[in-house]
């Protein structure tokens, strides 16, 4: 006769922690990518689109927090899109995207393991091979690669291609046919850097008041699946007067061009050490830096949290990374201590 044994939920959450990852310590970003990528792998077979609320309720259920983790669920969903995990595809449906390898190119030969593939289906042995840093994984050498026959992508490829001019291209951005403005009784908030200080992170430059606004700017509606629908609006008279759906663009990288043209842009603490550089970073990078940070870095943030996220990088690498922060406005500062 089998006999089942009880055990407490901080062991319970071990165990699941080790079978999601591979391991038992890594961030909860980490653990919550994990069981998404392992719910869409479920739902999906790799193959057939899940719309978002079944992803999302199955994940819940598994969640040690259960539905209290659905905030957090979401925004880990929209990190794994960013780093090329999982598509977002229309109507709210999502799907795996194709497991490949991004060679790194560093004397230890570290990759990252980029798609849809969950860590939980390879061997014990083979998982505790991956690392799981915030939503990216990491591997050295490759075993793991022949083993699954993984396709190559490069560096450059996988990190997508930015113009250089920020300011000449967030302005190419807005020019079009605009509609005029017909409510739908759901709120459009307004992205409005010009009333913020710099010190405020993006995702409180956001207004759902239009009085004190005249021009065009970025907006967004949430709909009632659960996603956002971005637009172009004009706003006139503290009312908008017209209206165009956004056409596909790095919204991440569009607000820092925002932010730039508005002489608001986020600044970024730099921290000195001896085992790096490490830069200390308060709002979403766009998905060519941000790639480039996974990449080079290691995250850390702190526990049960999103931001700020502190990326430490080998002091050889603190210069690139400085640049690429200088390509969207952003400098950095160093804090005195008193």
């Amino acid at each position: 006769m089998i006999q089942l044994q009880a055990i407490t939920e901080s062991e319970a959450h071990t165990i699941l922690a080790r079978e999601l990852t591979g391991s038992e310590a890594c961030d909860q970003i980490a653990e919550d990518c994990a069981l998404l990528r392992s719910c869409a792998w479920a739902l999906t077979d790799g193959v057939r689109p899940v719309h978002v609320l079944r992803l999302l309720n199955l994940a819940c259920t598994l969640h040690f927090a259960g539905d209290s983790s659905r905030g957090s669920l979401k925004e880990a969903l929209q990190e794994l899109s960013e780093c090329g995990d999982l598509v977002e595809m229309a109507n709210g449906q999502w799907l795996p995207a194709p497991t490949r390898e991004v060679r790194l190119g560093t004397a230890d030969d570290l990759r990252l393991l980029v798609g849809g593939f969950p860590t939980s289906l390879l061997s014990a042995e083979r998982s505790a091979q991956v690392e799981h840093i915030g939503p990216y994984r990491r591997m050295r050498g490759d075993a793991l690669s022949q083993e699954l026959e993984l396709p190559q992508q490069s560096l450059q490829a996988w990190m997508g291609h930015a113009l250089d001019d920020l300011r000449e291209w967030t302005q190419s951005v807005f020019p079009g046919n605009y509609e005029r403005h017909r409510p739908t009784g759901r709120t459009i908030e307004i992205y409005a850097p010009e009333l913020w200080p710099v010190s405020t992170p993006q995702m409180f430059r956001w207004v759902d008041r239009t009085d004190k606004l005249s021009g065009i700017y970025l907006s967004r509606e949430e709909l009632p699946f659960g996603g956002k629908r971005h637009y172009a609006v004009k706003i006139a008279k503290g009312q908008i007067s017209g209206i165009r759906t956004m056409q596909p663009v790095d919204l991440r990288r569009l607000m820092y061009g925002l932010d730039l043209l508005a002489e608001k842009s986020v600044t970024v603490e730099e921290i000195s050490g001896l085992a790096g550089a490490s830069f200390v970073l308060k709002s979403v990078l766009p998905q060519a830096v941000q790639r480039l940070f996974a990449a080079l870095g290691q995250l850390a943030v702190p526990e049960g949290k999103y931001y700020p996220q502190t990326w430490t990088f080998h002091h050889e690498h603190a210069v690139e990374i400085k640049k690429r922060l200088a390509t969207l406005g952003v400098s950095t500062f160093v804090r005195t201590h008193r």
